[in-house]
């Protein structure tokens, strides 16, 4: 992880570098002499990262490089804001700090210099160090005997009683249908999370007598992080010869790549093999061994196991069957828990005394069979309620003094440790959320960015190197996706419970972020980020995405890579300010305005170039007219107008905007006729509400032909349904809420013929229960089936 933090303090001193030479005086040679000192150091870092500290004396010095570079972080945080607020407020604040305030510009600069010298200083004391105390940066025996138990710990599986297992008799049955079936694709990738069985699943499978009957030859192979092709090639020869009861070749140790690959290719002529692939972390390995596992001969099928998604669908062998593991349910993590735990007991069951201790033990597993068997295992020997009162209140992945619990940890860091550096980062900072708390994208991308995680990359803006980051994360089965939206693509993810355990361990240990839940007083912390939650498990937050005051507005003006951004509290006054902001936003995507108050009106007529890309404009404010670069919104897909009490029709003006989808007008306009004579070819949501002179509604045919959802609410002076609705074919349902007492007669009786295509059907008495959807508030509901309307509690 320290290579991790000087990587990115690396990356923060050369954008302090790049700044302009007249800004950096007094402190450049200072910066440039920490970043040559800290790039130096990196290159160990990142070996003492991959196989851990050897020795109590390289750990001291690991531990004094993280904290130094937290400190020459520090120090560049305030270097950069000093720089910065020299830059904003334009030539007169540029006069004031040159002229009037140049005697404490020179005692800032003096005091950041002199901090400098001193890491400096430090920086080299902990080169020293290192030359004393760090071993030899190859891979010392550490590494090697870790690598061996990864091997070990895998292979066990193959070792594994039939009785012992839990929860894989479907999934057995399915992946022996594609064993045996010669047609399906060549290869399946089994895909899970670490701990979550793949390999037990696998094993299994390649025990059966009737799966290795079916081939002429077989070989188990445990790939894992490290692996070396050629000692991959000599294993799979000598798998595949023992798996024949034939001698080894004598001379494999001798042979290089090319006679390896020779041999294995004339072997497996004409023969249909069966070959296991445990553990594959990325697709180079794949495409090394791909040479030699041509598929010459019909039916013959490669299992590989893996967390990355990558991989799984990495074309090596044509397409593969990728089956992604599943958690186990809850009564299937009870059964593998009971095994463990109780066997010594009479058909394995749990005692009526420790059942409470023993369900909340499996619940804190969340499913993951490695978790649950090995804290199975922990609690064989515990005899008493006490005993087990202890451990279910007091459970922690990172207890050192559970051993039997290592595995788990060991198991699921090899994927924290196969990170980029930058991931790192962003994978700790979801631990800081609560446990099971829905994290959203957008939101988490921000923070990201905020932070300083997310690298610059040409041609791409800041979100979307960090929606990569999130995608990556995911694809490697670190955090679980929760919801998607419409496009596939993650709103909310997770992280697994004993995965952030995990997380929030390495977190405090680096003093990259802690976890308060006020539980206890907080005497001292020296980590970087503090997250406060509540008693109920909620993260204290504060939305509302910014009020104009003062010259606010103005600011924003440099602010151009901003993705998104709300403004409220704006004045008619402001307009100027307001659009010249706008205007400066090019990668803007997401836009609200707000005014004071519904009387005050919103002027936004001198924006003459929006944003291209912008996708979400919400604007709340009276509007004299319809603001003429409506109709160059190109890339819009959501629109609400709230407030705007509009005497022009805003509809011919949107009506051909290629990409628009949800279209929301409140109280938008003041006349009493609105026509959908064309376009919205896009448009899935429409809503009408608060439309007080509105009396007719005329929707003519071909128009909004993929709407799905229309709300109509509070336009108490329409009396019948829209003309025209019958057009709307793909209406899925339709909202009336708070309308006139005609129009619900007519939509229970002449107006059915209309309306009756629609499956779903709701009239709401008021807006409250629409909006809400609770409360004694009575509604309609009818389903196109009956064509008649019935009364609900909503």
């Amino acid at each position: 992880m320290e290579s991790a933090i000087v990587e990115l303090l690396i990356d923060n001193i050369i954008s302090a570098l790049a700044t302009k030479a007249s800004l950096l005086w007094g402190v450049r040679d200072a910066i440039a002499d920490i970043k040559h000192e800290l790039t130096s150091m990196r290159s160990l870092l990142i070996d003492v990262d991959k196989r851990g500290s050897s020795s109590a004396g390289e750990e001291t010095w690991v531990t004094n490089v993280r904290n130094t570079a937290y400190d020459v972080e520090d120090v560049i945080d305030m270097f950069m804001y000093h720089v910065n607020s020299q830059q904003i407020g334009g030539r007169f604040a540029w006069f004031l700090h040159h002229t009037i305030y140049i005697p404490q510009t020179f005692w800032v600069r003096h005091k950041i210099a002199c901090k400098l010298q001193n890491i400096n200083k430090t920086i080299k004391t902990t080169s020293e160090l290192n030359q004393k105390y760090h071993v030899d940066p190859i891979e010392g025996k550490s590494s090697e005997y870790f690598h061996k138990w990864v091997v070990r710990h895998a292979e066990s599986s193959l070792f594994v009683e039939e009785d012992e297992l839990v929860g894989i008799k479907d999934k057995r049955k399915q992946l022996m249908m594609w064993l045996m079936d010669r047609e399906q694709q060549t290869v399946i990738s089994i895909l899970g999370m670490g701990g979550s069985g793949k390999t037990t699943l696998v094993a299994n499978i390649y025990n059966n007598d009737a799966v290795k009957r079916h081939f002429d030859c077989y070989a188990w192979i445990t790939v894992s992080q490290k692996y070396d092709v050629e000692d991959l090639l000599r294993s799979m020869i000598k798998e595949f010869y023992e798996s024949k009861k034939e001698t080894n070749p004598s001379d494999l140790s001798s042979m290089n790549y090319r006679l390896l690959v020779n041999m294995l290719v004339s072997y497996l002529e004409k023969k249909s093999y069966l070959i296991v692939l445990d553990d594959v972390w990325d697709t180079n390995v794949l495409d090394e061994l791909k040479v030699s596992l041509r598929d010459r001969y019909p039916g013959s099928k490669i299992i590989l196991t893996t967390r990355e998604d990558d991989v799984a669908h990495h074309p090596f062998m044509g397409i593969p069957y990728v089956h992604c593991i599943q958690l186990l349910e809850p009564d299937e993590a009870w059964e593998l828990f009971c095994k463990k735990a109780f066997l010594g007991s009479p058909n394995r069951i749990c005692p009526p005394e420790l059942k409470s201790f023993a369900q909340e033990l499996v619940r804190k597993c969340k499913g993951l069979p490695l978790a649950i068997a090995a804290l199975g295992s922990l609690m064989y020997s515990k005899n008493d309620t006490s005993q087990w009162n202890q451990i279910n209140s007091s459970l922690n992945w990172n207890l050192s003094n559970n051993p039997e619990l290592e595995a788990v940890k060991s198991i699921l860091l090899l994927s924290f440790n196969d990170l980029p550096y930058q991931l790192k980062h962003c994978f700790l900072y979801c631990s800081l959320f609560p446990e099971d708390y829905g994290i959203q994208r957008k939101r988490l991308i921000k923070l990201w960015i905020a932070e300083g995680f997310v690298e610059k990359f040409e041609g791409s803006t800041l979100e979307e190197v960090a929606d990569s980051y999130l995608l990556k994360l995911t694809f490697r089965n670190m955090l679980q996706v929760v919801e998607r939206n419409e496009f596939g693509r993650p709103r909310k993810c997770k992280m697994h419970d004993i995965v952030r355990e995990l997380a929030l361990s390495i977190s405090v240990k680096e003093n990259f972020g802690v976890v308060h839940d006020g539980g206890e007083e907080m005497i001292e912390c020296k980590a970087r980020r503090i997250s406060i939650h509540q008693t109920n498990g909620e993260v204290k937050s504060f939305t509302g995405i910014v009020e104009a005051k003062g010259d606010f507005i103005r600011k924003i003006r440099s602010m151009g890579q901003l993705n998104s951004i709300g403004i409220s509290n704006v004045k008619e006054g402001d307009e100027k300010d307001l659009c010249v902001s706008i205007e400066n936003m090019r990668h803007l995507r997401a836009l609200t305005i707000m005014v004071t108050n519904e009387e005050e009106t919103l002027r936004m007529d001198a924006l003459s170039s929006p944003p291209p890309n912008l996708q979400k404009l919400f604007l709340t404010g009276k509007l004299k007219k319809v603001p003429q670069w409506f109709c160059s919104l190109q890339s819009l897909t959501y629109l609400l107008l709230r407030w705007s009490r509009l005497e022009e029709d805003v509809l011919p003006h949107i009506a051909a905007l290629p990409h628009l989808g949800a279209l929301i007008l409140t109280n938008a306009y003041v006349g009493k006729q609105l026509c959908f004579s064309t376009g919205f070819l896009k448009l899935t949501q429409l809503w009408i509400r608060n439309f007080p002179q509105l009396n007719d509604i005329i929707i003519e045919k071909g128009v909004m032909p993929n709407l799905k959802n229309l709300v109509i609410d509070s336009c108490m002076e329409l009396k019948t349904v829209p003309n025209g609705i019958e057009y709307l074919q793909n209406l899925r349902e339709l909202f009336l809420t708070s309308v006139s007492m005609e129009l619900k007669i007519r939509i229970g009786n002449m107006d059915i013929p209309k309306v009756q295509h629609i499956p779903k059907r709701y009239i709401w008495y008021n807006s409250e229960c629409f909006t809400k959807c609770c409360g004694a508030s009575q509604r309609y509901t009818a389903s196109s089936n009956s064509g008649m309307f019935h009364e609900e509690w909503c």
